[in-house]
This record gives structure tokens, sequence and C-alpha cells, in this order.
């Protein structure tokens, strides 16, 4: 050793140096000790000395300790989620080491220069600091104190897990300081640590021994024979196939490193792939309780390969995952901290049209993959670590914190709404979705559009659909989505609105009333006329026979008017109990909400739960048997189902027939992303049935008149393209949710696609003067009052006037120039015969070039007011500069043809 390199060595801090120019080892074990001496949270918070949150480490043992590669690590007191800084250098025996985390705007010193410095927050009172011998994230709650990665850990406050017991609570003006300057280590925190005012000591504070450590001496081991790899790899097992070739088949020492735990086995990936794109390099291996291995253990593993299907005896249409079930004893570990093999990115690779393509069969069954087939993409990636950048989120967080998403920013994916989803279309499903499950960790609650920077996982399979089981993932960020408001109806449009408000009873907190209510008052600006869907009896699931829902709509009715709207009546038919369907007690129905200030409803007696309505000519051409009514509901189509609701209403002198359903459901197809393609639909063979039976309904209202104003609404529980609609659109109704851009086109978020289940269709009159608006309030929210999107019609309908000047006798006064106002005065009088009264409107006209009159009435209209069987007399005043001869027409109009 050279006179410059022996000099260089009298600095305490290049130490770690001079030992490697002597050729001395600094091992990270054996004699060296690292041991966490100081734990503070404090920093920068009201009433602290200093500015900054730390963690102290101390080598307790006689040799120098080799950091490089280690972090320090911390969650809270409960958490599972760990956040990490990652240290380096050499701690020589006796030594401090500083690590600063984060600094706050409270506190009046700084910390001594630490040797590493982070962003951990730490609590000021409760949490959980390790020591870890990697740089890779735990992924444990209260059992990281045993992880084998772990080298020191303390608990502190009211920490779930500790070494042995935590510590006491720590302050804003406290710290928790290990014993004895840092030597004391009985692995009880409680012991070990005492609770005063924080002492931050950093690399250059005086050396402090411990007298050096002891080993107690072991047996030594009767040496066994190190496990070879079998040939066999995790690729083999896979295959071309979504089952294995090698189902049923014991294997042995399969080689790979474990990339993610389960809380019944954990995923298994080899690190050197086949480089064949039809064959997964990753696998469940399941072991039937919490694993014992590590992420980033390299294991082999012996057990049998088998096909699991999830959801038992019901999940018989769910594809299978290839796993192997471990045999006892059956996995060795090699090595521990290896680097997980890199994931494979999701972005355009991703199939984003094609479903499945092929024969209808059991997919399971067929010879190969065809990675042009989302399902098949999906299975070539079983078990494998995958990463999304730019995962756009296409189905707002469920109550299990899953949430559906697009990769790279949705830039293959679509259609996309405006608001960042994906629609369904007749021909395309959107394979490119993938759900974010909750793995090592759980994503928060976000909405549609929101989006994750990065999300890495590993694939698995459950509830009929490919899922990213998450290891990591980047905080999300908002797309500020905000719920819609449509436009307000003006004085002649009829605003008429459709809306499933979800198993509503009046056991329901008030919140869902009051939220239910702003959707309907400020988002919906108070419709004339609301179908509601999913109205329930007044005590809801509770099965005691009751049917009528006054209490419910009573409290609904009242929210509305709390949130500002109008004072709404309702009409409806109280179902048999238990006949219709829906949740069990619940007695759901379809009920008709209306403003009698705008539209009125015509009461016609009769309508029962079991006596169906009909179609009878009458004055008005067509009229209802009952109303409200139901259609045909001893139908065995309406068996265990919503039977359709019917009602005449009256608008601006214009007469409605407006019928509310709630189609079948369609629970018991088989799933979109299951093992039978293409998915069997079973429930539309009800849902046809019920469209006909509507359908031919709205048939003879057209036969009686064909200028009939007809509304068709409500929940049909298929898409615009299904057969079920065709059928109502095939006597000539529109579907108005066609009228929007096929992007725009959905009422309801399901596993991230976005699809039209709720449908207004009108005749083709009403059609014409139609204005359509879906109003995206829930579906695409976390937080959501219902699971459906309402939607609004606006039908232009202006006051319909009947020309009744022939039941009037006229008689025209002379005219008299008024100099003052200028003006030719005179009047006009009306006698009508006796069975005219009420409201009209005289229209003056075929005035000569230049006159016009005078009233103050706008485009020469009279109001007047009609008394049956009494003369009426109006004033009259001209404009007539030029004084030409004034002659002049009455046209008298009423809003009902008198006969």
């Amino acid at each position: 050793m050279n006179k410059k390199a022996v000099e260089g060595c009298k600095l305490k801090t290049l130490m770690a140096l001079c030992l490697m120019a002597w050729g001395i080892n600094a091992p990270a074990h054996a004699a060296a000790k690292v041991v966490i001496s100081q734990v503070y949270g404090g920093g920068g918070n009201s009433g602290a000395i200093f500015k900054s949150d730390f963690i102290e480490l101390f080598n307790a043992g006689d040799q120098p300790a080799d950091l490089t590669g280690w972090s320090v690590q911390y969650a809270s007191a409960t958490g599972s989620s760990w956040q990490k800084t990652a240290i380096n250098g050499v701690l020589l025996a006796g030594q401090y080491y500083l690590v600063q985390q984060s600094t706050g705007t409270g506190g009046s010193a700084n910390l001594p220069s630490p040797e590493a410095t982070g962003t951990l927050l730490l609590s000021a009172s409760s949490g959980k600091v390790a020591l870890v011998k990697n740089n890779l994230l735990l992924a444990c709650g209260a059992q990281c104190s045993s992880n084998a990665n772990v080298l020191d850990y303390v608990g502190f406050g009211s920490a779930n897990n500790a070494e042995t017991n935590p510590t006491a609570l720590l302050s804003n003006s406290t710290a928790a300081l290990r014993k004895n300057a840092g030597c004391t280590d009985s692995n009880d925190n409680s012991a070990d640590f005492i609770v005063t005012t924080p002492a931050p000591r950093n690399g250059a504070t005086l050396l402090h021994t411990c007298g050096g450590v002891s080993p107690t001496p072991t047996p030594t081991p009767t040496p066994t024979p190190t496990p070879t790899p079998s040939s066999q790899r995790i690729h083999d097992i896979q295959g071309h196939t979504h089952r294995s070739p090698l189902e049923n088949t014991v294997v042995s020492n399969v080689p790979g490193v474990v990339t993610l735990l389960a809380s019944n086995g954990f995923y298994l990936q080899d690190p050197l792939p086949d480089n064949d794109p039809l064959t997964s390099e990753g696998i469940f291996v399941f072991v039937g309780s919490a694993p014992t291995v590590v992420v980033g253990d390299s294991v082999l593993v012996s057990g049998t390969v088998s096909e699991f299907r999830p959801g038992g005896t019901g999940g018989t249409n769910n594809l299978t995952t290839t796993q192997i079930k471990l045999a006892s004893g059956g996995a060795s570990k090699l090595s521990s901290g290896n680097a997980l093999p890199a994931p494979v990115i999701l972005a355009s690779n991703v199939p984003n049209q094609r479903l499945w393509q092929g024969n209808v069969a059991d997919i399971e069954q067929a010879t190969t993959l065809d990675l042009a087939n989302g399902l098949d993409f999906y299975e070539s990636l079983e078990g494998m670590r995958v990463q999304i950048n730019g995962a756009v989120v296409v189905g707002p967080s469920n109550k299990f914190g899953e949430v559906f998403v697009v990769a790279d920013h949705g830039r293959a994916a679509g259609p996309r709404s405006p608001r960042g989803g994906v629609v369904v279309t007749e021909a395309d499903f959107n394979p490119e979705r993938i759900k974010l499950a909750a793995g090592a960790i759980k994503a928060p609650a976000v909405n549609v559009g929101d989006w994750f920077p990065q999300a890495v996982g590993v694939v698995d399979y459950s509830f009929a659909n490919y899922n990213l089981q998450l290891s990591e993932l980047a905080a999300p960020v908002s797309s500020n989505l905000q719920p819609e408001t449509t436009v307000k109806q003006t004085s002649d449009e009829l605003a008429i609105a459709s809306f499933n408000v979800e198993n509503l009873d009046a056991n329901e907190g008030g919140a869902k009333f009051a939220r239910l209510a702003v959707q309907i008052v400020q988002n919906l600006q108070s419709p004339d006329i609301l179908g509601l869907m999913e109205i329930q009896d007044n005590n809801g699931a509770t099965s005691d026979g009751t049917v009528d829902p006054a209490q419910t709509l009573a409290k609904l009715i009242t929210a509305i008017k709390t949130a500002g709207g109008p004072a709404y009546q309702y009409r409806q038919i109280n179902p048999v109990d238990g006949q219709d369907g829906g949740e069990p007690g619940g007695n759901i129905r379809q009920v008709f909400l209306f403003n009698p200030a705008r539209v009125s409803f015509i009461d016609r007696a009769g309508g029962s739960a079991t006596q169906g309505i009909d179609v009878v000519a009458c004055p008005e051409q067509a009229c209802l048997t009952a109303s409200p009514g139901r259609i045909a509901p001893t139908d065995p189509a309406f068996n265990a189902s919503r039977k359709p609701l019917t009602g005449e209403f009256s608008f601006n002198g214009n007469k409605l027939f407006v019928i509310a359903n709630h189609f079948n459901s369609k629970g018991g197809d088989q799933p979109l992303s299951g093992r039978f393609q293409p998915a069997n639909r079973s429930s539309e063979v009800q849902r046809n049935k019920q469209a006909q039976i509507v359908a031919d309904f709205v048939s003879r209202i057209n036969a009686l008149d064909r200028n009939a104003n007809v509304v068709v609404l409500g929940d049909i529980n298929d898409y615009q393209f299904s057969t079920s609609v065709q059928r109502l659109k095939a006597v000539g109704l529109v579907d108005l949710v066609e009228t929007l851009p096929e992007n725009e086109r959905y009422t309801y978020v399901y596993e991230g696609n976005s699809q039209v289940l709720d449908h207004i269709l009108v005749s083709p009159a009403l059609a014409s003067r139609a204005q359509y608006d879906v109003v995206h309030v829930n579906s695409e929210f976390a937080d959501q009052a219902s699971d459906h999107e309402p939607e609004v019609a606006k039908l232009t309908l202006p006051q319909a006037w009947f020309d009744i000047t022939a039941r009037f006798s006229q008689q025209k006064s002379g005219l008299v120039y008024n100099a003052g106002s200028k003006t030719f005065n005179g009047s006009l009088s009306l006698a009508a015969q006796s069975v005219v009264s009420g409201p009209v409107r005289v229209q003056i006209k075929d005035l000569p070039a230049g006159v016009t009159l005078a009233n103050g009435a706008e485009d020469g209209v009279l109001l007047a007011n009609i008394t049956a069987g009494t003369a009426l007399v109006l004033p009259l005043k001209f404009n007539n500069p030029a004084r030409v001869a004034i002659r002049f027409t009455a046209q008298i109009l009423a809003n009902k043809d008198f006969k």
C-alpha cells in the first residue's frame, strides 16, 4: 500500500476505502449488526425542536457493514402500504447513520448533516419502521417483523406489529431512542427503547462500541444435496392453449422467481423465457395457506398441475387458470432478493375489437391461442408480470376497490366516450379492458376518465374477467369529471324522463333521497313526467306482505320539494306480493311522477295488479280502458318480472300515452369474457317476448289513432341494437338514444363497458320534435346515487287550437278617431252558441296595409274568456296613419273543439 493511501485512511469518513485498500472485507452480516437506533416523526410540527423527521441507524457489531442496496421503510400503525428511502455506503462498528425524512414548517433546528435523505412522512405518534436488506417494498402488514428481508424492525405507539411489543407513544417533542446508545437489543421494542427528547446522531458522531458480538455456536448441520432445476419450465406447463398440456401431471423442481404473494399461494415467473409469444412464463402456485416465501425468492416448485375454475359451482361458465398445487415440502428456496422479471408492457399490442373469433364453442377446447382475440391474448400472459402506462379508468371503483382500465391513455381503445370511457357497439365489446384488482396493494377510489401513470401487477382471471393483481400503482391523476345538467324545458316543451333509482324504499337513509332529489331538480331540471323504475314498497327487503309504496314516494316527493322542485303527484299499481321479481320482499315496480302545474294525468278507474288493460275507441279516437293500468300482467312473459305501467297524460291540450317498463334483467346470461364464445344471452328470450307484447299494445293504439303521441320508456335491460329493441322499433317507435353520436350512446357502465340499457322510444311525430339527453350523474362515478343514468326527452308540444269561428255571430261597431291616442276606436261583439265556454284566442286578420291593432296584442291576437250564453264585447283600437278605410275579419280559436 502506498503512502498516499495510508494518509488518506486517517480520515474516518474514508475508513471504508482503507479497509478495501488493505484487502479486508466489510461484510453486511457475521459480526456486523446494524440496528435502528432512533425514530422521530414529529419534525416540523407544532412544538417540535427539529424541522425534519428522521430515522437513525447504528452498527452495534464489531465489523464494518456494507449498506449498499439496503433501504429503510415506513408504514402507518395499521397499514400494509410501505414507502422507502434507499441507503448505501459502509457503516463502521460503533458508527451512526442519519436518514433525514420529510421537513415541515415548524421546528427551529436543522438536523446534523444526514448520510441519506428521503421524503417519508412519519407519524409523530405511531407507526412502523423497518431496515430492509434490499430495495423491494415490503408487502405485509402485521407480520413484517419476521420477514426474511427485514434486518431490524421498530413498532412505535399503537403499531400492530413490532419486535415483541411496540414502544410507548411518541409525540412532536419525543423520539424513540434505543438504550445504551444503541447497544441494547433484546428483540422487544418496548424494553429496548426509551421515549425521550430526540437526539439525532450522524456519521461524524464519536464512535460508540458495544464490546463486540459473540454469536451462539450452533451444531454443524448435516449437508443436504442442493436441488437442481428441472428441464420442465413454466412455459411447458402453460402451453399454447387455455388448459395445460400437462394437466394432472406431477412436476418437480420447476424454477422461477416469486413475484407476488396471495393469501393461499404465490405467483412464480421464469426469468428465462422461451420467446414464444403464445406461452406464458408465469403461474400460480397453490399452497392452501399463507406462503412462507417472499417476493424476490428464487425457488424450485414441485406439485401437481391443475386447472382451477373460479366461482365454484356457480362459476361453470368461467375460464380456468393453470396452477401448480404444491406438494408437501415442494418449495425449495435457492436465493433471496432477486430482481423480478421485467414486466410486459401493455399498449397497442392488446386486441381492441375482437373478444373472440371462431366457431361457437368452449374456447378451452381450441387447439391453439390466437393473439388477435382478446381472451387468448390475456391467457398468453396468465401469471406474468405486466405493466400498464397511462392506465385510463373506464369503469369507476366498485365496493371491492376494483377498477377497469385501458392502457396507453386509451390511444388504441374505442370508441371512446367524450367523458373518458369506452362504448359498446354491436361489433365491439372492448376486449382491451382489464380490471385492476387488489394484490399487494389496492387501487383508491377513482372515476371514469381518471388515470394512473403506471400500474404493475400479475395477470389473473376471476369473476369472469382478466385482472391485474396489483403490486405497484402510481397515484391517480384526476380528470375532474363533473355531473351533467340538462337544459331546462320551455313552456311549450314537455320534459319526460326515465330513471332507475335502484331499489328505493322508505327505509333508505335520507342522504339517498336527498341526492336523488337534487339530481331530479337540478340535473334533470324538474321534468314534467318521470317514469321511475325500482320503487320498492314501504319496508323494502322485509318480506311481510307489504306492497304499498306510499311512504317511499312521500319521502321522495318531500325531498324533491326541499331541493326546490315542484310538488309532484304520482300514479302506480301495487303488484301482487312477491310476483314482480327484484330484491326479495321489495316488490319493485314502475311509478309515474308528474308535475300537476304543467301536465294533467287522465285518470280512468279499473287498473289493478292482475287485470290487463286494453285500448278502445272513444271520442278522442283512442283511450285506455284504465289509466293507470298494467299491460298483460298475467302473461307468462312477465313471470317474476315487472309489468308495464301505462297511463294517459295531457299537456297543452295534447294527449300522450306513456308506457313505463322494466324488462327482465340479464341475470343468467353467460359472461362476456367466459369460456363459451360467443356468450349465450339466455335472458333475451323473456325480454323479446315482453317487448313483443308492448309493441303489440302500441300497434293497437296506432290502429285507432295513427297520429297518437306514444312514449315507451324505461329500463329495457338491453342494447339499442338488441332484438327486443328492434321489436319495439318495428311498430314505428324511434329510439331516441340513436339520435346521439355513437360514442355518446350509453346509460350504464358495467365492468368498464359504457352501454345502453335505458331507453325512451317515441312515435314518429314526436321524434321529429324531440331533444334527447342522457344526463351523466351516476354510473361513471365511484360514489353513486343509483347505478343507472337518468335520461330526458324534451318534446315540443305547443297548445293545440281549434277554429270555432263558425260557432259565433259577430257584430262590428263603427270606428271613432281619438285625437289623444291618435287611434281609431270601436268594438267587436261576439255571441256564441250555449255550449261554448272557456278561453279563446281572437285573431284580427286581413287589415289594410299600414293598419295595425293598437290594443297591445302581439300579432293581432286578443285573448278572452267566453261564458256560455253571454255575449263578449272586445274593445278595438287601430293605428291608421294614412286614414284609409278599415276592414278586417276575426278568427276565433279554442283549445278544444266544442261539438
